[in-house]
């Protein structure tokens, strides 16, 4: 079993950080440091990093009393082969970590970061953050696009504003691309499987109970989503609807993450 896991651990978005270029172990750890106290991200400060691109399917987003929250797994994690079945375990943004004075070169700082993504097929957002960078490196304004994010030279505690605000922005970025993701799988989607699935060769009957069960499991999907949207009354709706079609198909595997789901949204509109 996984350390630090428990029921609300569900809500918790994961996030990858990881040393991109030449930079110490002393210098990783201490802008990781600073990075992970930004764990929670009320929603009613995102407003202006948010624009509604569609109508939300969250639509009953706290956004007086809610928030988003943040696993940071430093150093990364290799992907699980239960990503499918709880959402929470997909690593979903990816933060590189610069230290500027050693990487003059930005353009192979992009190139690497480029690559290292590449490695976490999940993530739905990416930033690298490089801190103190040099003069010449402020005025390349080629680099201040994209996904690269300069920390000037200051003091603790304006990077640590910095920071904060730059996770409000990785927040809403997330919030927008978990509403494309449902839209997506409200509209159909692939079949969802779990390591219980692929140990057989699926026959053709297999096949159609898998078809009967795509719903079902979409369904107990959307709700995982919901949940790290901040939105737990959204997500125990779909969770209600993923036990019903659950149920009804005998996947009663699926039906156990929907009712497990659906305690840890009640514990979270709880704290609302």
């Amino acid at each position: 079993m996984e350390p630090d896991v428990n029921i609300e651990t569900s809500c918790m978005i994961r996030v990858a950080i990881l040393p991109i270029g030449p930079i110490t172990g002393s210098h990783f750890r201490d802008y990781a440091s600073m990075l992970v106290r930004h764990h929670k991200i009320d929603l009613s400060s995102i407003s202006s990093f948010y624009a509604e691109h569609q109508k939300s399917p969250f639509t009953h987003q706290p956004w007086d009393s809610g928030s988003l929250r943040f696993k940071f797994m430093v150093g990364g994690s290799p992907p699980s082969p239960w990503e499918d079945f709880q959402s929470h375990r997909k690593i979903l943004t990816v933060i590189g970590i610069c230290h500027c004075p050693s990487s003059p070169d930005l353009e192979s700082v992009i190139e690497q970061f480029s690559v290292t993504c590449k490695g976490y097929a999940s993530s739905l957002v990416q930033r690298c953050f490089a801190f103190f960078p040099g003069d010449s490196q402020l005025e390349d304004d080629s680099k201040k696009e994209g996904n690269l994010i300069l920390f000037p030279p200051a003091d603790r505690q304006t990077q640590e504003f910095h920071l904060h605000t730059m996770m409000q922005d990785i927040a809403a970025s997330l919030l927008m691309e978990f509403e494309k993701w449902v839209l997506r799988a409200e509209s159909g989607g692939t079949i969802l499987k779990t390591p219980l699935d692929s140990q057989a060769s699926l026959s053709s009957e297999e096949v159609i109970k898998a078809k009967k069960r795509r719903l079902g499991r979409a369904q107990k999907t959307i709700g995982d989503y919901c949940l790290l949207a901040g939105s737990p009354v959204d997500a125990n709706a779909h969770y209600s609807t993923a036990l019903e079609l659950s149920r009804l198909t005998g996947d009663y595997f699926w039906y156990a993450g929907a009712l497990e789901g659906s305690v840890c949204a009640l514990l979270d509109n709880q704290d609302k």
